[in-house]
């Protein structure tokens, strides 16, 4: 076990570390948008277009893994939706963002860098697999259940307006380039291999680190069963939903995932509650759960990640 709290404490004391450098006034909460735009729009597109572009096409796009991630956020999604509906007798809207609390996992501010550190061959892929579905499936369906309770359009609309903002996401440029590379063969040049691999290295540490600055003015507040069940259905339900889709799959005859990737949908399953989640949710009025979701989800994926990793490695 010791050895597995070498490998997770390094990366909560970096989440540690930006809360208490914005908490204490060294950086602005506001400063964490930039440093996490810095991740996203330029870290992590370079470091997945190397992870990807130096890689053989058939490992680029796993279907099984596609498909296995599929069946995860649809499942968990919609069974977090309508417990929010029907059992918590919740509004359109609050029970899409506890949906998404459940199903839309932190892939990249905090599962990407955990993957870098235990399995770093695999990471970038990963990332991206988890990018395509996520960008087509997860949010989608959360915005077509908001928005049904703002009487807008719908599911269509939501579907549109994925894909346009997926396209021009700098990590989906970088992925649909680092394909182009892998099938056409290309070799990179050296500088530019160095150059990618630098600024791909800074986005580990920033990642986590932004992710620290954000959590400071969050509160534990708003609907105490709410709270709960989401952060038990996203550190528990996912991932065990994430390992029964592969298992079973495999049985169905589909191409069994290896060792690596099994053991990173599992971990891809179990990582907190998307960061973005909580800007979204604000703008449909649900201000009170989301943001503690994100907070709660945060800390607790400390432990839960660690025996997962204790189980998995």
């Amino acid at each position: 076990m010791l050895d597995i709290l070498v490998i997770t404490a390094p990366l909560y004391l970096c989440i540690l570390a930006g809360w208490a450098a914005t908490r204490f006034g060294m950086f602005r909460r506001s400063d964490m948008d930039i440093i996490g735009g810095f991740v996203m729009n330029i870290a992590l597109p370079a470091l997945m277009f190397l992870s990807v572009a130096q890689r053989p096409l058939t490992e680029v796009a796993n279907p099984t893994y596609l498909l296995a991630y599929a069946i995860t956020s649809v499942v968990v999604l919609v069974a977090a939706y309508l417990w929010s509906r029907r059992m918590n007798r919740t509004p359109r809207a609050a029970a899409a963002f506890d949906a998404l609390g459940a199903g839309g996992a932190n892939s990249g501010f905090v599962g990407f860098p955990l993957l870098l550190v235990v399995m770093p061959s695999v990471a970038g892929v990963v990332f991206g697999m988890n990018v395509i579905v996520e960008s087509l499936i997860t949010v989608p369906l959360c915005f077509f259940w908001a928005e049904r309770g703002e009487d807008a359009t719908g599911l269509l609309r939501s579907i549109r307006r994925s894909v346009g903002s997926m396209l021009r996401m700098p990590v989906f440029i970088a992925l649909l380039a680092g394909i182009v590379v892998a099938a056409t063969g290309l070799r990179l040049p050296d500088v530019l291999v160095t150059s990618f691999d630098l600024l791909g290295r800074a986005s580990t540490g920033a990642a986590l680190f932004s992710v620290g600055g954000l959590l400071v003015g969050l509160s534990i507040r708003g609907n105490v069963r709410r709270l709960i069940a989401v952060t038990v259905a996203k550190l528990a339900l996912m991932p065990a939903v994430a390992w029964a889709s592969a298992t079973g799959l495999a049985l169905l005859g589909m191409p069994p995932l290896d060792g690596e990737l099994f053991a990173a949908i599992v971990l891809s399953g179990a990582m907190p509650a998307w960061t973005s989640s909580v800007v979204f949710a604000a703008r449909y009025g649900e201000r009170d759960v989301p943001p503690a979701v994100l907070l709660v989800t945060t800390m607790v994926s400390f432990f839960t990640l660690s025996a997962l990793l204790a189980v998995l490695l």
